[in-house]
């Protein structure tokens, strides 16, 4: 009998326990024990969905690349020459752009190079973007005069994983040029499938003729570009004080820019062509 009770009395819970679960189940706001976690706080994101207008930004990518090219721009060269932090008055305009990468990028992709040589660096805009082209086992080996815009751009290089690809050498840039030329007569060197010419208009000249007089340093089909900017890498002849403000004057090196044109058309072995400011030249037997 008592069985039969107590079966009934939960029979007759049904109805109301139906009921109970049919209802609408409505957020509470305050805190409440046992409550919902999405009711506990009555602004929480999870009660409403967010609003169709929000427009989130565009994810932004941090490159080392881009900050050392930033830092350069943001740079006063006039004012580090004048207190005697840099050798030379540099400028801005030298680092390296977008469509000078591009450009470099594209030669060595053409001849597959994973050894570079970059005469005259600059802050290393142009070593960094190479070297984070070409293969993991590649080298870019960058010869440079001044210890300031190497120092500059090496903290922007660590950043990068493909940092760890570069070699500065610091001081003349003949000297350097001089003790790679001695290394490859050894069977262990590797010769340079790129070059990039871009220091003193002076010394082009020398360092063009000594890259392709030495046997073993150059690969078969190395391609060699020589920067022909005006003005670009010249150390200041004099200096301006009067008048304001005071400007460093250069010889625009477009003497050494024709002698050196003019050697290279004349020689047989060895092809070239001009583009972007660049003089690029590769032997005549090689493939494009």
């Amino acid at each position: 009998c008592a069985f039969l009770c107590t079966v009934s009395h939960q029979i007759a819970h049904i109805p109301a326990m139906a009921a109970a679960s049919t209802m609408q189940w409505e957020p509470v706001t305050g805190l409440a024990s046992g409550a919902a976690p999405t009711a506990t706080f009555p602004n929480c994101h999870l009660l409403k969905p967010m609003a169709a207008q929000v427009v989130w930004s565009d994810p932004q990518q941090n490159s080392p690349l881009a900050e050392l090219r930033k830092a350069v721009q943001d740079e006063d060269w006039e004012r580090n020459y004048e207190q005697g932090f840099t050798k030379i008055n540099m400028r801005a305009e030298w680092s390296a752009s977008e469509e000078r990468v591009s450009t470099f990028r594209w030669l060595a992709s053409s001849n597959a190079a994973s050894r570079v040589l970059e005469i005259g660096s600059f802050c290393g805009a142009g070593a960094l973007a190479l070297a984070e082209f070409i293969p993991a086992d590649g080298e870019v080996r960058s010869l440079e005069l001044d210890s300031f815009v190497v120092d500059f751009g090496r903290r922007f290089q660590l950043k990068s994983l493909a940092g760890k690809k570069i070699t500065t050498n610091v001081g003349p840039a003949m000297q350097a040029l001089q003790s790679l030329a001695a290394e490859a007569n050894g069977h262990r060197f590797k010769a340079f499938d790129l070059v990039v010419i871009d220091a003193d208009k002076e010394g082009m000249q020398s360092y063009f003729d000594l890259l392709w007089s030495t046997q073993g340093l150059l690969s078969e089909r190395a391609v060699v570009c020589v920067d022909m900017t005006l003005f670009k890498g010249q150390p200041p002849t004099r200096y301006v004080k009067f008048g304001f403000p005071h400007r460093w004057h250069s010889n625009s090196g477009q003497a050494e820019i024709d002698t050196l044109r003019a050697a290279v058309q004349a020689r047989v072995d060895l092809r070239s062509f001009e583009f972007g400011g660049l003089l690029v030249v590769t032997r005549t037997e090689a493939q494009p």
